[in-house]
């Protein structure tokens, strides 16, 4: 068993690294002088897609989606946005709708993507970057897929992040984005590439993307990882001035996940393998560390990313629960109680309540979770009412 190599220097303080992923074991702090820290070009695609104005009203959303990927709910600073693609175009490529702090449906659909999406959506995500909704998506045309990204309600084309792996129109969680200061940070899984190991093969790169006012900029050296994940391969977290990325892998026929921890002032980077064997669902804040969240034989668990001594969460038997009109989140290691909007929840769901795939924010007063089924767009919201959990569903509704 080896640990990935991590070069100690400024650039891996920025998340440069060059991953030789095999087996893993759980890697220390990096020496050579990291220390310690405290945890807390474009391309234009001509397209004839639609007529819709960026921003125009264009009336409830759409049941049906460009594939069973193509939505995202995110945090907002007033509740909670929800993104998608739908499968005509005639009115936008990518929609929104806002949802208020009581996790009701504030004015119409909104067109934040005229035109300039020439194949499926899949694999939506977004994130709010001060006043800006940051998107990326990979876009599949054929046997061919492509990471693409924006800025929501621009009029130019969409930025080209590269080539995609186009695997099964079910996966998702291979391209993930994080605000990061006044920029959208985007990790995704790229094409096949070459395996730094001779030995290896079925490698695929992943690299960063940094989305700026008009350009999407590389950043960081590329990474070559054999066998992803085909769900959940990647992930990203950003707690104050540290970041957390990682990668899972099939070594074995078992996942392993490695995720690296970087900082640049004080410099500081490690990298740990984490809860191996388990299926990463992904990650959230808490307590101010970043987690990872894994199904394990059965059950969820959680491990803390980036920080010694290592801390486990016991997650078997999560539940919601209201008291006193607060929600709750509860496990044998977690006491989450919902207050300011935050997203990323799904992976601390039932899967009665949060599936595979779906997405989860809580705006405020509300925790709404978005499904697909069959192409079909489900929204769900859940409040307390006293001590007694009650759910309405929000879409498909009797008006759409």
């Amino acid at each position: 068993m080896s640990a990935p190599s991590i070069r100690t220097n400024a650039a891996l303080a920025l998340g440069l690294a060059v991953l030789a992923l095999g087996c893993a074991k759980r890697g220390s702090a990096a020496k050579d002088g990291a220390k310690q820290a405290p945890s807390s070009g474009a391309a234009t695609l001509s397209s004839g897609i639609g007529t819709a104005t960026s921003g125009a009203v264009v009336g409830p959303p759409p049941g049906s989606l460009s594939t069973p990927t193509a939505f995202e709910l995110t945090a907002s600073p007033r509740g909670a946005t929800l993104v998608w693609a739908p499968v005509g175009r005639a009115e936008g490529a990518i929609q929104k709708r806002e949802l208020d702090a009581a996790g009701e449906f504030r004015g119409w659909s909104e067109t934040v993507l005229a035109a300039g999406v020439l194949g499926d959506v899949a694999d939506l995500t977004a994130v709010w970057v001060g006043a800006r909704l940051g998107l990326a998506w990979l876009e599949r045309q054929g046997p061919a897929a492509r990471v693409r990204a924006a800025w929501a309600r621009t009029s130019g084309a969409p930025f080209e992040l590269g080539a995609a792996w186009s695997g099964p129109r079910m996966s998702r969680g291979n391209l993930v984005m994080a605000a990061r200061g006044d920029k959208a940070l985007v990790f995704a899984r790229g094409g096949e590439a070459a395996c730094i190991d001779p030995g290896k093969r079925g490698c695929f790169a992943f690299g960063f993307h940094e989305l700026e006012a008009t350009r999407a900029v590389p950043t960081g050296l590329p990474m070559s990882v054999p066998v992803p994940c085909n769900d959940n391969s990647a992930a990203l977290a950003v707690v104050g001035e540290r970041f957390h990325y990682g990668v899972c892998t099939e070594t074995a026929s078992r996942p392993v996940t490695t995720v690296f921890s970087i900082q640049h002032d004080p410099e500081y980077a490690r990298a740990d393998t984490l809860l191996e064997g388990c299926t990463p669902y992904g990650t959230f804040l808490w307590r101010g560390a970043a987690w990872l969240v894994a199904e394990c034989d059965g059950g969820r668990r959680a491990a803390r990313i980036g920080d010694d001594p290592q801390e486990f969460l016991d997650l078997h038997g999560l539940h919601l629960e209201c008291r006193s009109g607060q929600l709750r989140v509860r496990a044998p290691s977690l006491d989450l109680a919902l207050d300011e909007p935050r997203s990323g929840l799904a992976p601390l769901l039932p899967p009665d309540v949060a599936p595979l795939g779906a997405r989860a924010a809580w705006t405020g007063r509300a925790l709404v979770v978005a499904t697909s089924f069959a192409d079909q767009l489900r929204l769900t919201r859940r409040t307390c009412t006293g001590d007694r959990l009650e759910t309405v569903t929000l879409l498909p509704s009797a008006a759409q």
